[in-house]
């Protein structure tokens, strides 16, 4: 039998990697399962990846090009959400390869998850359509037949703002116009626009939003302030030339409510009291992480707030300016991470108190922004899972440990956790205990838990949740956390020194919020933490 002997990255041991279980870290991008630590190479070097993948044998790169191919989202939810496990899917896909079925179809059939599993996972992917609640007059479909372009376009913006939407996609198909919401991280459907409004709606959207006529064929950008359901919105749109026409996606921006200061972020008192001591320093290097999509960019903005009230002199680069802060020196930076490298050495001319990035895009930005804060206020966000593994990640960019222990002030490491809608909250049975179990969760934690979900209403969209809610964690520069950091130690290590210096982890907020009936089990391990 074909075998591919390969040295574990963890624990040093040879194993068989052909003949491994894939692992189901990453839905799109799995790695294979060592039998000895049970440990997966997700978390080990570039290197290690691109030694392994370019000695793979053939028959493990189609697997993955299967996986990777896959333009059905419900085996990632399915393996997210822990119903089901890599290997499952792979098999479900060849099947639906050869078969042509639905995948949902395949993996019940299987008994690989339940009937109920693909629905709620279907539901919580927007699959299912936004509701309208002002009643079926308001609905999509009649608003399209009986409108033109301007009452479409009014209509799509009104919606937005009524449903809480963050984003509005707008894309022409073969056959229709597409349009979904982003609410809450999700994105969820309303009827097509037919295909013959296309025309005249592209127009209006150029005209609208002060874009070139004449540039239906190239990228657009523009911001304009408008009045939607008695808010007032900054509303942000990029447009993209495709095959089928002009695609624009459009960020809701609610002027009263996007500055925020550190009281109303979501920081416990311990971790804004914290969080504020370093900031109030002269200098030291403040990291602000999170996974994309997690509000990272809007703790940026508040503490930017929080430093000019106190009358700091503060500078950011950022990639693009979502919003105007006063007493800010706010410096738009395009283009690739020299670019980025090039700005910042540009502005220790104007000796500012403290500078804010945006992004820190390669090694020689880290390395710089590290230099920097042995003199100056620097707070520069960067996207990681944990604190940890924000500072490990700075290590493997080629800031030296020495460096990088000695300017370091604190890191912020945040999640945006979706809350169970407050008019259809519902108390459930716990999981069985295997199912906790395999989460971590022991049957000494597992009774002081409670257990709620949502079970859908129109005022929820049908999905059992409304709203989100930021969840925290702040690792201090303590001496320890330094010592970890300049002896090269791990992230798990350097999690475990924090922790054991009063750091509560993510995991522990989120589980904070299951116990409270704010948030699901299922929110809970569909972050994965």
């Amino acid at each position: 039998m074909e075998s591919f002997p390969t040295t574990c990255w963890n624990c040093l041991g040879e194993f068989d990697a052909l003949n491994a279980v894939w692992c189901s870290d990453d839905p799109k991008n799995p790695t294979k399962l060592c039998p000895f630590c049970f440990r997966c190479f997700c978390a080990a070097s570039e290197k290690y990846k691109q030694e392994f993948w370019s000695k793979a044998p053939q028959k493990m790169q189609d697997e993955l090009a299967t996986l990777q191919k896959s333009k059905d989202r419900l085996g990632d939810v399915l393996i997210r959400t822990k119903k089901l496990t890599t290997p499952q899917l792979l098999e479900a896909l060849v099947e639906q390869k050869s078969t042509g079925k639905r995948l949902g179809e395949i993996l019940v059939d299987r008994g690989f998850v339940k009937a109920d599993d693909v629905a709620l996972a279907l539901r919580t992917q927007g699959v299912s359509p936004l509701t309208d609640t002002m009643g079926i007059a308001y609905a999509s479909n009649p608003v399209w037949e009986r409108s033109n372009p301007d009452a479409i376009i009014d209509y799509i913006l009104h919606l937005a703002a009524r449903k809480g939407a963050s984003d509005v996609q707008i894309e022409p198909k073969e056959d229709a116009v597409s349009v979904k919401y982003r609410i809450d991280g999700f994105f969820f459907r309303v009827d097509p626009i037919p295909k013959p409004f296309q025309p005249a709606l592209t127009q209006k959207m150029l005209e609208l939003f002060r874009l070139d006529p004449a540039g239906e064929k190239r990228s657009q950008k523009n911001r304009i302030t408008l009045r939607l359901a008695d808010v007032d919105y900054d509303l942000i749109v990029q447009t993209l030339p495709t095959a089928q026409g002009l695609s624009a996606t459009i960020k809701l921006v609610n002027r009263a409510t996007f500055l925020k200061d550190l009281t109303t972020l979501g920081l416990h008192i311990e971790e804004r009291v914290r969080l504020m001591e370093e900031l109030r320093n002269s200098f030291g290097l403040v990291l602000l992480t999170a996974p994309v999509f997690n509000g990272a960019n809007t703790t940026a903005y508040a503490i930017m707030n929080f430093l000019t009230r106190g009358q700091r002199d503060v500078v950011s680069l950022e990639s693009y300016i979502r919003w105007p802060v006063e007493g800010v020196r706010q410096v738009e930076v395009e283009g690739d991470g020299a670019r980025m490298e090039e700005s910042l050495r540009s502005i220790v001319a104007v000796r500012p108190e403290a500078i804010v990035l945006s992004s820190v895009p390669d090694r020689a930005t880290a390395l710089l922004a590290a230099q920097l804060a042995g003199s100056v206020l620097v707070i520069a966000e960067t996207p990681a899972t944990t604190s940890a593994q924000a500072v490990t990640g700075l290590l493997q960019m080629g800031v030296p440990a020495q460096l990088l222990a000695g300017s370091l002030a604190a890191i912020t490491c945040q999640r945006l956790v979706r809350q169970i809608c407050r008019i259809c909250r519902q108390q459930i049975e716990a999981p069985a205990p295997q199912t906790l179990a395999h989460h971590g969760i022991g049957p000494e934690e597992a009774q002081g838990l409670k257990f709620f979900r949502g079970v859908g209403c129109p005022s929820c969209n049908k999905v059992g949740y409304r709203g989100r809610r930021a969840i925290f964690e702040v690792m201090g520069g303590s001496p320890e956390v330094r010592a970890g950091v300049l002896s090269g130690m791990t992230a798990p290590d350097i999690e475990a020194i924090a922790v054991g210096s009063g750091m509560i982890t993510l995991r522990e907020r989120c589980l904070e919020l299951v116990r409270e009936g704010a948030t699901t089990f299922d929110e809970f391990t569909r972050l994965r933490l």
